[in-house]
Protein backbone atom coordinates (compact mmCIF):
# COMPACT_ATOMS: atom_id res chain seq x y z
CA UNK A 1 0.00 0.00 0.00
CA UNK A 2 1.10 3.56 -0.55
CA UNK A 3 0.29 6.50 1.68
CA UNK A 4 -2.86 7.57 -0.14
CA UNK A 5 -4.22 4.03 -0.06
CA UNK A 6 -3.45 3.68 3.66
CA UNK A 7 -5.22 6.90 4.63
CA UNK A 8 -8.29 6.10 2.54
CA UNK A 9 -8.46 2.57 3.95
CA UNK A 10 -8.09 3.87 7.51
CA UNK A 11 -10.86 6.42 6.96
CA UNK A 12 -13.05 3.59 5.68
CA UNK A 13 -12.03 1.51 8.71
CA UNK A 14 -10.63 -1.19 6.45
CA UNK A 15 -7.42 -3.23 6.97
CA UNK A 16 -4.06 -1.55 6.37
CA UNK A 17 -0.56 -2.99 6.24
CA UNK A 18 0.55 -0.45 8.84
CA UNK A 19 -1.00 2.57 10.49
CA UNK A 20 -0.78 5.70 8.28
CA UNK A 21 1.21 8.68 9.56
CA UNK A 22 -0.62 11.97 9.04
CA UNK A 23 0.14 14.61 11.71
CA UNK A 24 -0.88 18.27 11.79
CA UNK A 25 2.02 20.29 10.41
CA UNK A 26 2.26 23.99 9.61
CA UNK A 27 4.63 26.45 7.99
CA UNK A 28 6.71 26.39 11.17
CA UNK A 29 7.93 22.88 10.41
CA UNK A 30 7.84 23.38 6.66
CA UNK A 31 10.06 26.45 6.78
CA UNK A 32 12.64 24.57 8.83
CA UNK A 33 12.67 21.65 6.38
CA UNK A 34 13.41 23.91 3.39
CA UNK A 35 15.72 26.21 5.36
CA UNK A 36 13.68 29.40 5.02
CA UNK A 37 12.44 32.01 7.47
CA UNK A 38 8.79 32.45 8.35
CA UNK A 39 8.84 35.88 6.74
CA UNK A 40 9.98 34.23 3.52
CA UNK A 41 6.93 31.97 3.68
CA UNK A 42 4.68 34.99 4.17
CA UNK A 43 6.25 36.93 1.30
CA UNK A 44 6.22 33.99 -1.11
CA UNK A 45 3.22 31.66 -0.68
CA UNK A 46 4.65 29.35 -3.35
CA UNK A 47 7.21 28.27 -0.74
CA UNK A 48 4.39 26.63 1.20
CA UNK A 49 3.81 24.17 -1.62
CA UNK A 50 7.54 23.52 -1.87
CA UNK A 51 7.67 22.86 1.88
CA UNK A 52 4.71 20.45 1.75
CA UNK A 53 6.44 18.24 -0.78
CA UNK A 54 9.70 18.53 1.18
CA UNK A 55 8.05 17.50 4.46
CA UNK A 56 6.54 14.43 2.80
CA UNK A 57 9.97 13.41 1.55
CA UNK A 58 11.79 14.24 4.80
CA UNK A 59 9.40 12.53 7.22
CA UNK A 60 7.62 9.97 5.07
CA UNK A 61 4.12 11.25 5.80
CA UNK A 62 1.23 9.27 4.31
CA UNK A 63 -1.00 12.32 4.26
CA UNK A 64 -0.67 16.10 4.43
CA UNK A 65 -2.84 19.20 4.12
CA UNK A 66 -2.60 21.85 1.41
CA UNK A 67 -4.73 24.93 0.93
CA UNK A 68 -5.53 26.53 -2.38
CA UNK A 69 -2.95 29.01 -3.66
CA UNK A 70 -3.06 32.81 -3.91
CA UNK A 71 -4.56 34.63 -6.84
CA UNK A 72 -2.39 35.79 -9.71
CA UNK A 73 -0.58 39.03 -8.93
CA UNK A 74 -0.16 38.11 -5.26
CA UNK A 75 3.31 39.71 -5.28
CA UNK A 76 1.74 43.17 -5.16
CA UNK A 77 0.16 42.43 -1.80
CA UNK A 78 3.30 41.23 -0.08
CA UNK A 79 5.58 44.16 0.60
CA UNK A 80 7.83 44.97 3.56
CA UNK A 81 7.69 48.54 4.85
CA UNK A 82 8.99 50.37 7.91
CA UNK A 83 6.31 52.25 9.82
CA UNK A 84 7.15 54.06 13.04
CA UNK A 85 10.46 52.23 13.32
CA UNK A 86 8.85 48.79 12.99
CA UNK A 87 8.75 46.38 10.08
CA UNK A 88 5.39 45.42 8.59
CA UNK A 89 3.99 43.39 5.75
CA UNK A 90 1.70 45.59 3.68
CA UNK A 91 -0.76 45.39 0.83
CA UNK A 92 -0.01 47.16 -2.44
CA UNK A 93 -1.66 50.37 -1.16
CA UNK A 94 0.64 50.43 1.87
CA UNK A 95 -1.93 49.17 4.39
CA UNK A 96 -0.11 47.00 6.99
CA UNK A 97 -1.58 43.61 7.83
CA UNK A 98 1.19 41.91 9.84
CA UNK A 99 4.10 43.05 11.99
CA UNK A 100 7.48 41.35 11.71
CA UNK A 101 8.89 40.20 15.04
CA UNK A 102 12.56 39.84 16.00
CA UNK A 103 12.58 36.29 14.68
CA UNK A 104 11.08 37.48 11.37
CA UNK A 105 7.80 35.80 12.17
CA UNK A 106 4.83 37.83 10.87
CA UNK A 107 2.12 38.42 13.47
CA UNK A 108 -1.23 39.45 12.04
CA UNK A 109 -2.58 42.81 13.10
CA UNK A 110 -5.87 42.33 14.88
CA UNK A 111 -8.24 45.14 13.97
CA UNK A 112 -11.79 45.94 14.89
CA UNK A 113 -14.38 43.19 14.39
CA UNK A 114 -15.70 43.12 10.83
CA UNK A 115 -19.33 42.96 11.94
CA UNK A 116 -19.83 45.68 14.54
CA UNK A 117 -23.42 45.78 13.42
CA UNK A 118 -25.17 42.48 12.86
CA UNK A 119 -27.03 43.98 9.92
CA UNK A 120 -23.70 44.13 8.10
CA UNK A 121 -23.72 40.34 7.63
CA UNK A 122 -24.98 40.77 4.08
CA UNK A 123 -21.73 42.60 3.28
CA UNK A 124 -19.75 39.38 3.69
CA UNK A 125 -19.03 38.17 0.18
CA UNK A 126 -18.86 34.53 -0.87
CA UNK A 127 -16.16 33.81 -3.43
CA UNK A 128 -17.24 30.99 -5.74
CA UNK A 129 -15.15 27.99 -6.68
CA UNK A 130 -15.25 29.20 -10.27
CA UNK A 131 -13.75 32.53 -9.27
CA UNK A 132 -10.91 30.80 -7.41
CA UNK A 133 -10.29 28.87 -10.62
CA UNK A 134 -10.32 31.99 -12.77
CA UNK A 135 -7.99 33.81 -10.36
CA UNK A 136 -5.37 31.08 -10.74
CA UNK A 137 -5.65 29.84 -7.15
CA UNK A 138 -5.71 26.17 -8.17
CA UNK A 139 -2.54 26.17 -10.27
CA UNK A 140 -0.02 25.53 -7.44
CA UNK A 141 -2.34 22.96 -5.84
CA UNK A 142 -2.66 21.05 -9.12
CA UNK A 143 1.11 21.03 -9.49
CA UNK A 144 1.50 19.63 -5.97
CA UNK A 145 -1.06 16.91 -6.70
CA UNK A 146 0.80 16.09 -9.89
CA UNK A 147 4.07 15.75 -7.96
CA UNK A 148 2.98 13.65 -4.99
CA UNK A 149 -0.75 12.99 -5.22
CA UNK A 150 -0.44 9.51 -6.72
CA UNK A 151 1.22 8.21 -3.54
CA UNK A 152 0.28 10.64 -0.74
CA UNK A 153 -3.19 11.60 0.53
CA UNK A 154 -3.61 15.35 0.06
CA UNK A 155 -6.34 17.08 2.03
CA UNK A 156 -7.65 20.47 1.04
CA UNK A 157 -8.34 22.97 3.82
CA UNK A 158 -11.89 24.34 4.01
CA UNK A 159 -12.48 25.04 7.69
CA UNK A 160 -14.17 27.71 9.86
CA UNK A 161 -17.77 26.73 9.22
CA UNK A 162 -18.97 27.99 12.59
CA UNK A 163 -17.28 29.49 15.64
CA UNK A 164 -13.99 30.42 14.01
CA UNK A 165 -15.74 32.71 11.55
CA UNK A 166 -18.14 34.09 14.14
CA UNK A 167 -15.21 35.03 16.38
CA UNK A 168 -13.29 36.55 13.45
CA UNK A 169 -16.28 38.65 12.48
CA UNK A 170 -17.58 39.64 15.92
CA UNK A 171 -14.64 39.30 18.32
CA UNK A 172 -14.37 36.52 20.88
CA UNK A 173 -16.32 38.19 23.70
CA UNK A 174 -19.22 39.31 21.55
CA UNK A 175 -19.36 36.01 19.65
CA UNK A 176 -19.91 34.03 22.82
CA UNK A 177 -22.58 36.49 23.96
CA UNK A 178 -24.30 36.18 20.58
CA UNK A 179 -24.81 32.46 21.20
CA UNK A 180 -27.15 33.40 24.04
CA UNK A 181 -28.48 36.79 23.01
CA UNK A 182 -29.20 36.29 19.31
CA UNK A 183 -29.20 32.65 18.15
CA UNK A 184 -30.95 33.63 14.92
CA UNK A 185 -28.07 35.89 13.93
CA UNK A 186 -25.57 33.19 14.89
CA UNK A 187 -27.28 30.66 12.63
CA UNK A 188 -27.34 33.15 9.75
CA UNK A 189 -23.65 33.98 10.23
CA UNK A 190 -22.69 30.31 10.34
CA UNK A 191 -24.75 29.62 7.22
CA UNK A 192 -22.69 32.27 5.42
CA UNK A 193 -19.42 30.93 6.85
CA UNK A 194 -20.32 27.40 5.77
CA UNK A 195 -21.10 28.55 2.22
CA UNK A 196 -17.71 30.29 2.08
CA UNK A 197 -15.99 27.08 3.20
CA UNK A 198 -17.97 24.95 0.76
CA UNK A 199 -16.83 27.06 -2.20
CA UNK A 200 -13.20 26.79 -1.03
CA UNK A 201 -13.58 23.02 -0.65
CA UNK A 202 -15.20 22.69 -4.06
CA UNK A 203 -12.26 24.56 -5.56
CA UNK A 204 -9.75 22.32 -3.76
CA UNK A 205 -11.55 19.19 -4.98
CA UNK A 206 -11.44 20.58 -8.52
CA UNK A 207 -7.70 21.01 -7.90
CA UNK A 208 -7.37 17.27 -7.31
CA UNK A 209 -7.25 16.79 -3.52
CA UNK A 210 -8.46 13.50 -2.07
CA UNK A 211 -10.11 14.83 1.05
CA UNK A 212 -11.18 17.97 2.89
CA UNK A 213 -10.31 19.23 6.38
CA UNK A 214 -13.26 20.97 8.07
CA UNK A 215 -13.78 22.23 11.59
CA UNK A 216 -13.38 25.01 14.12
CA UNK A 217 -10.99 25.33 17.05
CA UNK A 218 -13.46 27.67 18.75
CA UNK A 219 -16.12 24.94 18.70
CA UNK A 220 -14.21 23.01 21.36
CA UNK A 221 -15.85 22.05 24.63
CA UNK A 222 -12.98 23.99 26.20
CA UNK A 223 -14.78 27.13 24.97
CA UNK A 224 -18.46 26.47 24.31
CA UNK A 225 -20.85 23.99 25.87
CA UNK A 226 -21.73 20.67 24.25
CA UNK A 227 -25.30 21.96 24.01
CA UNK A 228 -24.14 24.97 22.00
CA UNK A 229 -22.04 22.72 19.79
CA UNK A 230 -25.08 20.55 19.07
CA UNK A 231 -27.33 23.55 18.44
CA UNK A 232 -25.05 25.72 16.34
CA UNK A 233 -22.00 23.89 15.01
CA UNK A 234 -22.94 20.28 14.34
CA UNK A 235 -25.54 21.05 11.64
CA UNK A 236 -23.06 23.07 9.62
CA UNK A 237 -20.22 20.59 9.99
CA UNK A 238 -22.67 17.94 8.78
CA UNK A 239 -23.74 20.12 5.84
CA UNK A 240 -20.15 20.66 4.73
CA UNK A 241 -19.35 16.95 5.09
CA UNK A 242 -22.39 15.94 3.04
CA UNK A 243 -21.48 18.40 0.27
CA UNK A 244 -17.86 17.27 0.01
CA UNK A 245 -18.84 13.60 0.13
CA UNK A 246 -21.19 14.23 -2.79
CA UNK A 247 -18.16 15.43 -4.75
CA UNK A 248 -16.23 12.24 -4.00
CA UNK A 249 -13.91 13.53 -1.27
CA UNK A 250 -13.15 12.07 2.14
CA UNK A 251 -13.84 14.47 5.01
CA UNK A 252 -12.35 14.81 8.47
CA UNK A 253 -13.38 17.12 11.28
CA UNK A 254 -10.82 19.04 13.34
CA UNK A 255 -11.83 20.37 16.75
CA UNK A 256 -8.87 20.87 19.07
CA UNK A 257 -9.03 21.48 22.79
CA UNK A 258 -11.30 19.24 24.83
CA UNK A 259 -13.44 17.26 22.38
CA UNK A 260 -14.28 14.36 24.70
CA UNK A 261 -17.75 15.66 25.66
CA UNK A 262 -18.76 15.99 21.99
CA UNK A 263 -17.20 12.87 20.42
CA UNK A 264 -20.56 11.31 19.54
CA UNK A 265 -21.84 14.55 18.06
CA UNK A 266 -18.68 14.89 15.97
CA UNK A 267 -19.17 11.36 14.67
CA UNK A 268 -22.83 12.12 13.96
CA UNK A 269 -21.79 14.77 11.41
CA UNK A 270 -21.07 11.91 9.03
CA UNK A 271 -17.38 12.65 8.56
CA UNK A 272 -14.90 9.86 7.84
CA UNK A 273 -12.48 10.81 10.63
CA UNK A 274 -12.20 13.09 13.64
CA UNK A 275 -9.04 14.81 14.84
CA UNK A 276 -6.80 15.80 16.54
CA UNK A 277 -7.81 14.09 19.83
CA UNK A 278 -6.13 16.92 21.71
CA UNK A 279 -5.28 16.64 25.42
CA UNK A 280 -6.07 12.91 25.47
CA UNK A 281 -4.12 10.42 27.52
CA UNK A 282 -3.90 6.81 26.44
CA UNK A 283 -6.97 6.17 28.57
CA UNK A 284 -8.71 9.00 26.75
CA UNK A 285 -7.88 7.40 23.42
CA UNK A 286 -9.19 4.07 24.68
CA UNK A 287 -12.42 5.77 25.71
CA UNK A 288 -12.74 7.48 22.30
CA UNK A 289 -12.19 4.15 20.55
CA UNK A 290 -14.87 2.51 22.68
CA UNK A 291 -17.40 5.29 22.15
CA UNK A 292 -17.09 6.12 18.45
CA UNK A 293 -14.42 3.87 16.94
CA UNK A 294 -17.03 1.69 15.27
CA UNK A 295 -18.41 4.67 13.36
CA UNK A 296 -15.52 6.96 12.54
CA UNK A 297 -11.75 6.84 12.07
CA UNK A 298 -9.69 8.35 14.88
CA UNK A 299 -6.81 10.61 13.84
CA UNK A 300 -4.10 12.05 16.08
CA UNK A 301 -3.73 11.74 19.82
CA UNK A 302 0.04 12.13 20.31
CA UNK A 303 0.64 14.85 22.88
CA UNK A 304 2.15 17.96 21.29
CA UNK A 305 4.15 18.84 24.41
CA UNK A 306 5.73 15.41 24.28
CA UNK A 307 6.65 16.06 20.65
CA UNK A 308 8.30 19.26 21.82
CA UNK A 309 9.97 18.16 25.06
CA UNK A 310 10.24 14.35 25.23
CA UNK A 311 12.99 12.16 23.86
CA UNK A 312 12.62 10.24 20.62
CA UNK A 313 12.33 6.99 22.57
CA UNK A 314 9.55 8.43 24.74
CA UNK A 315 7.64 9.63 21.69
CA UNK A 316 8.10 6.22 20.07
CA UNK A 317 6.58 4.50 23.11
CA UNK A 318 3.62 6.90 23.14
CA UNK A 319 2.96 6.16 19.47
CA UNK A 320 3.18 2.40 19.99
CA UNK A 321 0.67 2.64 22.85
CA UNK A 322 -1.70 4.75 20.75
CA UNK A 323 -1.51 2.31 17.84
CA UNK A 324 -2.12 -0.59 20.22
CA UNK A 325 -5.18 1.11 21.73
CA UNK A 326 -6.71 2.60 18.56
CA UNK A 327 -5.60 0.16 15.83
CA UNK A 328 -5.30 -1.92 13.83
CA UNK A 329 -8.13 -0.46 11.72
CA UNK A 330 -9.72 2.95 11.80
CA UNK A 331 -6.74 4.84 13.19
CA UNK A 332 -4.35 7.38 11.69
CA UNK A 333 -1.27 8.18 13.75
CA UNK A 334 -0.89 11.90 14.22
CA UNK A 335 -0.25 14.78 16.56
CA UNK A 336 -2.77 16.04 19.10
CA UNK A 337 -2.69 19.38 17.27
CA UNK A 338 -0.06 21.41 15.37
CA UNK A 339 3.42 19.98 15.88
CA UNK A 340 5.18 22.77 17.80
CA UNK A 341 7.53 25.08 15.95
CA UNK A 342 10.69 23.92 17.76
CA UNK A 343 9.87 20.21 18.00
CA UNK A 344 13.02 18.14 17.33
CA UNK A 345 12.88 16.43 13.97
CA UNK A 346 14.01 13.27 15.78
CA UNK A 347 10.64 13.19 17.52
CA UNK A 348 8.77 13.33 14.22
CA UNK A 349 11.06 10.58 12.96
CA UNK A 350 10.11 8.55 16.04
CA UNK A 351 6.47 8.72 14.96
CA UNK A 352 7.43 7.32 11.58
CA UNK A 353 9.50 4.55 13.19
CA UNK A 354 6.54 3.49 15.31
CA UNK A 355 4.27 3.43 12.26
CA UNK A 356 6.81 1.37 10.33
CA UNK A 357 7.62 -1.07 13.12
CA UNK A 358 4.11 -2.29 13.83
CA UNK A 359 3.22 -4.54 10.92
CA UNK A 360 -0.37 -5.73 11.25
CA UNK A 361 0.39 -8.83 9.18
CA UNK A 362 -2.59 -8.19 6.92
CA UNK A 363 -2.58 -9.07 3.24
CA UNK A 364 -3.85 -5.86 1.68
CA UNK A 365 -3.25 -6.74 -1.97
CA UNK A 366 -6.94 -7.30 -2.63
CA UNK A 367 -7.83 -3.96 -1.06
CA UNK A 368 -5.40 -2.07 -3.29
CA UNK A 369 -6.53 -3.67 -6.51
Amino acid sequence: MNGKQRVIAAMERKPVDRVPLFPVVTDYIGSRVIGRRMVDMALDPMLKFESIAAMVERFGFDGIEAGIGPERGWQEHRKVAEIGGKQYLTYSDGTPYAQLQENDQPIAIVGEPILKNKRDLDKIRITTAERYENQGCLEPLRELVRRIGDRVFIAGVAASQTMNSLVAWRGSDQATLDLIDDPGFVMAAMETATEISIEIGKAAIAGGVHGIYIGDAWASASIISPKHYEQFCQPFHAKAAKTFHSLGAKVYLHICGNCSPILEMMADTGVDAIEPLDQMTIEGLRDARRRVGDRVCLKGGIDTMALLNATGDEVYRLCVEAIDVCGPTGYILGSGDDIPRDAPFANIDAMRRAADDIDFGIDTKAICE
